[in-house]
């Protein structure tokens, strides 16, 4: 404010001194006030720059008020996110990143100039604080942004891992009830002579003897395992057939075929096996 009222003084200093143009005090006087008319340029100058400056860094902040409105809005959906909003978020980040770097080297410019005494700068000093504080939070934003991110992607890794025990257990108790299944419908038969019954001691007694079945000792391994939903039909290969193992009357027949071998149809399979799992027939 003094150098103006300098400058208006020493104009009309100068208005004043018309008949003394040559003289000594009049140059003075005259370079001066040139001076002063160039330092106010010069101020306007680089107030004109440093609002160009300041609108850059306002249209920066809003890049990163958009990029974070679209991280925040991902990192709010269940679920998890596909490689390509991954992509994109990651590519937001760094832009983010890339734009606080550029508005901070930016606004630490404004700041040193702001100290000027120049009346048009001063009078941004306001704006310019408003900036500092903008990027100050930017920069908490974002450090909040990635910490949401990391605890979502937590949330997730912990939701697969319960998935994947919860399949690795379904899959266990599927295996199990699969093998209880087997177990349950799973029988064994065996035929042949009683020649062949009694060497696997399957059947004993003889001549004087009363044959039976020998239901401790036998070799179980003689035996054929079936799935008694699948096999409900037996062929002997034998004209003649005696049933040894004890099974439900009316639950089975025997019946001659073409070749007039007996064949075992079982024609009620729950009551058939309800009472032994091994079915011991004699042929002869």
């Amino acid at each position: 404010m003094k150098k103006l009222w300098l400058g208006i003084f020493i104009v009309g200093l100068i208005a004043s001194c018309t008949n003394v143009k040559e003289s000594k005090e009049y140059k003075e006087l005259q370079a001066q006030r040139d001076s002063l008319l160039m330092e106010s340029a010069g101020a306007q100058q680089e107030a004109v720059e440093m609002m160009a400056v300041i609108s850059e860094v306002e249209a920066n902040f809003a890049k990163i008020r958009e990029a974070e409105k679209y991280i925040s809005t991902q990192s709010s959906q269940s679920g998890e996110m596909s490689q390509a909003t991954k992509d994109r978020i990651n590519d937001n980040f760094k832009m983010i990143n890339d734009i606080l770097q550029r508005n901070k080297q930016q606004l630490a410019e404004l700041n040193k100039k702001q100290s000027s005494s120049s009346k048009e700068i001063l009078a941004l000093k306001n704006t310019i604080t408003r900036l500092n504080n903008e990027m100050k939070e930017s920069s908490n934003r974002l450090v909040e942004l990635q910490n949401q991110l990391s605890l979502k992607d937590e949330q997730i890794e912990q939701l697969s891992q319960d998935i994947t025990a919860l399949a690795l257990e379904s899959e266990q108790q599927s295996v199990v009830i699969q093998e209880q299944d087997k177990t349950l419908h799973t029988a064994y038969y065996v035929f042949g002579t009683a020649n062949e019954l009694k060497d696997q001691k399957i059947l004993s007694g003889g001549f004087l003897k009363q044959t039976k079945v020998m239901k401790e000792t036998f070799n179980k391994e003689y035996f054929l395992q079936i799935d008694i939903r699948e096999v409900t039909q037996i062929p002997l290969y034998a004209p003649k057939a005696k049933l040894w193992s004890i099974h439900p009357e009316g639950t089975y027949e025997f019946v001659k075929g073409s070749d007039n071998n007996m064949e075992l149809f079982i024609t009620d399979t729950q009551r058939f096996w309800s009472l032994t799992k091994f079915l011991i027939i004699e042929v002869y």
